[in-house]
């Protein structure tokens, strides 16, 4: 239960600490004696970090006591610190709410990008370190009373390892999975082989686009099963087509490049949420100028010369710094309203 003080709390510490709050001031006292501790979020300790492939990494951590478990298929945000300024990417849980039960211990599977911002990072982490997560999220759960047809591509697979092992050898109805990946590229082949082999209830076809074609090609022989689709968005696509057309239930969760506009010219509308309520903002004006236009109550100095008052949390989505066009990570950072436009969907912490 929150405490009756919490809102003249935050409000001291927005207007004389420029912080959300004082657990958030506090933060650097704490992790002395709380490795990782911030206001927030939950911890998560790493047990292992193995490869699993060329450029895929296992990473199994123990969640603090208070952590919500998961769902299997649901994911959740993880936050490291990468030269000095924290980083926040979203990974679906590839393990079983059982083990998280038993074991204490989720798994995540991780494909890395060796120019990226965040998943280079991963590969330096040893056993013992500390990072935080988010609450689990996301609503892309195996519960049907129809027979299941699953698509995957590349680390799409993820969620539906952790359906499967939770559902294991008590599959009611049968389910057959789609994987798609590049020739040598199947991940936790033998962790699905093994499933298979305890579960007559659940089947497999590994297939590559070369040896197999698309996707597409092969959706007509399912049709009198539900549909659930995880990988990127020109893989999802035409299995929704196909199931809109067809009138399949479809269950999806995909992924793709955050689409940018082609300059500045292009105008563009995205969601801004806060504190609960949400907003829609143009990418032509400053954050500051339509948090204001919305009356919403924002300190501010720029008129004052008075500079960092707007400083606020981007909790998610991109923005842009009009002065040196520079784009945000996708995660959670300090920003300056006065000097921000958004170019994604944007949640704040005002």
């Amino acid at each position: 239960m929150k405490s009756p003080f919490q809102p003249v709390s935050n409000w001291f510490s927005q207007r004389f600490l420029h912080h959300s709050s004082l657990a958030g001031y506090l933060e650097p006292v704490m992790q002395l004696f709380k490795p990782a501790w911030r206001s927030g979020y939950y911890r998560a300790r790493v047990l292992t970090v193995s490869n699993i492939g060329a450029d895929t990494l296992s990473l199994a951590l123990q969640p603090g006591s208070d952590w919500p478990v998961h769902q299997a298929g649901q994911h959740i945000e993880l936050t490291m610190e990468v030269n000095g300024s924290l980083k926040t990417r979203v990974f679906t849980i590839a393990s079983s709410s059982k083990k998280a039960i038993e074991q204490q211990v989720i798994r995540l599977v991780i494909k890395t990008n060796q120019g990226g911002l965040f998943t280079p990072f991963l590969s330096e982490l040893k056993a013992g370190d500390w990072l935080n997560i988010s609450a689990p999220k996301g609503e892309f759960l195996l519960s049907s009373e129809k027979p299941v047809t699953m698509f995957a591509a590349g680390s799409g697979i993820t969620p539906f390892i952790a359906m499967l092992q939770q559902a294991k050898s008590q599959l009611t109805h049968p389910v057959h999975l789609l994987y798609y990946a590049k020739a040598g590229e199947h991940l936790l082949v033998d962790e699905l082989n093994g499933i298979a082999a305890e579960d007559q209830s659940f089947t497999l076809e590994l297939l590559t686009r070369q040896n197999d074609g698309d996707v597409c090609e092969h959706l007509s022989r399912f049709t009198d099963t539900d549909f659930m689709v995880c990988g990127p968005a020109e893989f999802y696509q035409p299995v929704a087509e196909y199931a809109n057309q067809a009138q399949v239930s479809l269950t999806s969760e995909h992924f793709s490049i955050l689409p940018m506009l082609a300059n500045d010219s292009d105008k563009q509308q995205f969601q801004v949420s806060h504190n609960g309520n949400s907003f829609v903002a143009d990418n032509q004006q400053t954050l500051l100028t339509q948090v204001q236009n919305q009356n919403i109550n924002v300190s501010y100095g720029c008129g004052m010369g008075i500079c960092h008052q707007c400083q606020c949390v981007k909790k998610k989505g991109v923005v842009k710094d009009v002065r040196s066009g520079k784009l945000s990570d996708f995660g959670e950072e300090l920003i300056q309203l006065c000097v921000s436009q958004v170019v994604s969907d944007v949640e704040l912490e005002l």
